[in-house]
């Protein structure tokens, strides 16, 4: 049975596919010698603003990653979830308003099932630090510095802008997202690198 979806929801599924980072109070990698592609680890925290035909909402959004783990949390005012997705091993986790709580094994499979939405999740830890995903049907332009300027996936395109190096890597700190039901601009606050473990 799916939710009636409001602007929330929405929020929820489209932030999932896109984040980008600032810089960290102390990095556990060395830049040059540990590839971006490989950190997994690390928080990031952003101003978020979507608008759609019929409303515009800004949020908080508090995103903490180890491996294929995750806690996903956007927020409002004085702390109030909006929702809040966790991934853990082979148990995941949707919390939205009114305390409804949902399960599953997976988080995509969660969203499509309770949100009647299908993002690319897997893509995420990639788009975050302004890297293809090498998903397929993904198409990727580059910039003059070869910095990745846009992703295109399932009815999606992503544009990254304002390369900041932090901690010596170059990664992305404003990120936008179209798609033909909404625009999505996310402004990166604090980005740290954590040491490998559990969330």
């Amino acid at each position: 049975m799916k939710l009636p979806l409001n602007i929330f929801h929405f929020f929820l599924s489209v932030c999932l596919i896109l984040i980008s980072g600032c810089t960290p109070r102390s990095s556990v990698y060395t830049a040059g010698i540990t590839p971006l592609s490989s950190i997994n680890h690390w928080q990031v925290k952003a101003r978020v603003a979507i608008r759609t035909e019929e409303e515009s909402v800004s949020a908080t959004l508090d995103w903490k990653q180890a491996a294929r783990d995750f806690d996903f949390h956007i927020y409002g005012m004085f702390g109030a979830t909006y929702a809040h997705l966790i991934q853990e091993g082979h148990s995941a986790t949707l919390k939205l308003p009114e305390e409804k709580i949902f399960n599953h094994r997976d988080a995509q499979v969660l969203l499509d099932e309770i949100l009647g939405w299908d993002f690319p999740i897997d893509a995420l830890s990639y788009w975050i630090k302004g890297l293809p995903s090498g998903m397929k049907n993904e198409s990727i332009k580059r910039d003059e510095e070869q910095h990745l300027a846009s992703a295109e996936l399932n009815g999606w395109r992503v544009d990254f802008s304002r390369y900041q190096t932090y901690s010596g890597y170059q990664m992305p700190k404003i990120i936008k997202a179209s798609h033909p039901q909404l625009t999505l601009k996310i402004v990166v606050k604090d980005w740290e690198f954590l040491p490998e473990g559990k969330l």
